[in-house]
């Protein structure tokens, strides 16, 4: 089940390189699950763009996304209460209650905001979730201890070496 409707831009940070944090203000009833994602209509662009909702609460959602072309970087220059229109609740999203105790989780890059609502949700129900980021090189991790606003639990680890 989904809904459209009219959310207002509470704060659009850069938050590293060609990444930001997009937080909207409207109602969330509709997202029911860690992983689910919005579609985001813009002015001047007849395609929506997919989104990934990194964490929500009653009243606010926020998107992390990556400016890659046209869409996303009308988006990063969008300013505090603007109004954007979205399908909301779309996606099946994660079952907290179908992962074990120790659940696994990776992504890399753009894929771990949708992970960071999942893992928070696995340790309000007691789990306690390994979790195993990605990124292409240090400039780009964008979730890391000690970083405000996308400071990571005590218990993570971001794994900070390379692949050769």
């Amino acid at each position: 089940m989904y809904q459209q409707g009219i959310y207002t831009i509470k704060a659009n940070t850069s938050i590293c390189k060609d990444v930001f944090a997009m937080v909207l203000e409207g109602d969330t009833d509709f997202i029911t699950a860690p992983g689910q994602f919005v579609n985001i209509q813009l002015s001047g662009n007849y395609l929506r763009r997919p989104i990934s909702i990194c964490d929500w609460n009653s009243t606010e959602m926020t998107l992390i996304y990556k400016v890659v072309g046209v869409g996303t970087r009308q988006m990063s220059q969008m300013k505090i209460g603007e109004s954007l229109d979205l399908l909301t609740g779309l996606g099946n999203g994660f079952s907290v209650e179908d992962c074990t105790d120790a659940t696994l989780l990776v992504g890399g890059g753009v894929g771990v905001p949708p992970m960071y609502g999942l893992a928070k949700r696995l340790v309000a129900s007691g789990k306690t979730p390994v979790v195993v980021m990605g990124f292409a090189s240090g400039d780009d991790v964008f979730i890391k201890k000690n970083s405000k606003p996308w400071a990571v639990p005590p218990t993570w680890q971001p794994w900070t070496g390379h692949l050769e």
